[in-house]
């Protein structure tokens, strides 16, 4: 059996998780929780819905794939280097923007507030 590179000791034959699995694993909670509030919202108000809302699902993802562009720029595994990695930060931004602010006003006019 070969042994594993990323654990120089191979104690237990444990293998953390790379930065980018993590920051995946951490978005799909986050998205968990987004489906669990629109399914429990529309179970507990009668069948409402919550209209206009799609946009926020953009928010966790442009702010995961952000982390993980820093991430791999400040370790230079960027692909495209530096100006691919602005570049997807500028659209990662651009993601975000445009997430909160469809999102948010949907959001809080179908919560009455």
């Amino acid at each position: 059996m070969p042994e594993d590179q990323t654990n120089p000791n191979n104690e237990g034959g444990y293998t953390p998780a790379s930065f980018e699995k993590r920051a995946a694993a951490w978005t799909g909670v986050v998205y968990v929780l987004m489906l669990l509030f629109i399914l429990n919202f529309t179970l507990f108000t009668g069948g409402r819905q919550l209209p206009g809302t799609f946009p926020l699902f953009l928010v966790p993802i442009s702010v995961a794939l952000a982390v993980v562009v820093v991430h791999r720029m400040r370790n230079g595994t960027i692909a495209g280097g530096t100006p691919g990695g602005v570049m997807v930060l500028a659209m990662c931004a651009v993601g975000i923007v445009t997430g909160l602010s469809l999102g948010v006003p949907a959001l809080l006019a179908a919560l009455g507030v």
